[in-house]
């Protein structure tokens, strides 16, 4: 008899500690109801930087566009032959001097941006968790495991294969697409 008592007297009180912890999540229930809702302009300025995100893929084509231009043809020197009287000897001819144009950043560099020579030097904070969340399903060991794996390769080409043997990623997403112009920095 003993027994029951003390099973019913447990009983009563988690009864008690449960009892309690309801009356704790309904008042942060009613805290959560009585809460204002965010201002319109805060919902406008996050669309904006959202859409701001979306306009460097815009900016490169204008960019591409700029630094890859048709070069001008360059005149050649005329060069007049002096006229000679007498038969002289004749001068071996003068070789053609070609002026070099001046050095110009490379287009890539100008796309891509600055070559790096581990692949994590060339993803931001925002790219790195972009890539874990839509391309490796939010598992950051295969991400890193892979980007060691990438940085072990010695060409674009070589690290396009080993994604298309390792992954099925849909190659027209915006996030796979950024990540190729992710490649293209660690391998020029």
């Amino acid at each position: 008899m003993e027994e029951v008592i003390k099973y019913f007297e447990s009983l009563e009180e988690r009864i008690a500690t449960l009892e309690a912890e309801l009356a704790s999540l309904e008042a942060e229930m009613d805290e959560l109801k009585n809460r204002p809702e965010p201002e319109p302009q805060v919902v406008e300025k996050v669309v904006e930087k959202i859409v701001e995100v979306e306009k460097p893929v815009e900016v490169i084509k204008e960019v591409v566009k700029e630094v890859v231009k048709e070069p001008e043809p360059v005149a050649e020197p005329v060069v007049e032959e002096p006229v000679v009287e007498e038969p002289v000897a004749e001068a071996e001819p003068e070789p053609e001097v070609k002026e070099e144009p001046a050095e110009q950043a490379s287009p890539k560099a100008a796309v891509y941006g600055k070559p790096v020579d581990d692949i994590r030097l060339a993803i931001s904070l925002g790219d790195r968790f972009l890539y874990q969340r839509e391309l490796f399903d939010q598992n950051a060991e295969l991400m890193q495991r892979t980007l060691t794996d990438i940085n072990e390769l010695g060409s674009y080409e070589e690290a396009i294969m080993y994604i298309g043997k390792h992954f099925q990623w849909d190659t027209e997403s915006k996030t796979y697409q950024q990540f190729l112009v992710t490649l293209h920095r660690r391998f020029g």
